[in-house]
């Protein structure tokens, strides 16, 4: 009588993963075209998207999982929820934190940092 181990269970035994973290905000979705006549923009999740929060768009990860994201640099860490996915493009390679979320682990200025992420919490 063997039971599989629980969804949080197989989440966590994830490896960790090297991604390219970047950021994005409320300013930087409307000068890219995809927040347009000032109404709230959906992430994936369902929720309006908040820039000061501690939020991330990420391919690989259920909405909802929370990720631990380290940068390699300086060793600083936030903690987030996946609530949005980036594009097809940087799928296997990117993680865009909230504006808020990257301010924790390095200065907006540099755009984008390398960074480990690995998962704490899967979803419910």
């Amino acid at each position: 009588n063997h039971k599989p181990p629980a969804r949080n269970e197989n989440l966590r035994a994830m490896p960790a993963k090297i991604l390219t973290a970047s950021w994005y905000s409320r300013e930087s979705l409307i000068k890219e075209g995809t927040w347009k006549d000032g109404k709230e923009r959906m992430m994936a999740n369902g929720k309006p998207f908040n820039d000061r929060g501690y939020t991330c768009a990420v391919r690989g990860y259920s909405l909802g999982t929370m990720l631990r994201v380290v940068n390699l640099a300086n060793n600083k860490e936030v903690k987030v929820m996946v609530t949005d996915r980036v594009g097809e493009r940087f799928a296997k390679t990117r993680i865009d934190l909230s504006w808020g979320a990257f301010g924790r682990i390095a200065n907006h200025k540099q755009g984008l940092v390398k960074v480990t992420v690995e998962v704490i919490d899967g979803t419910r």
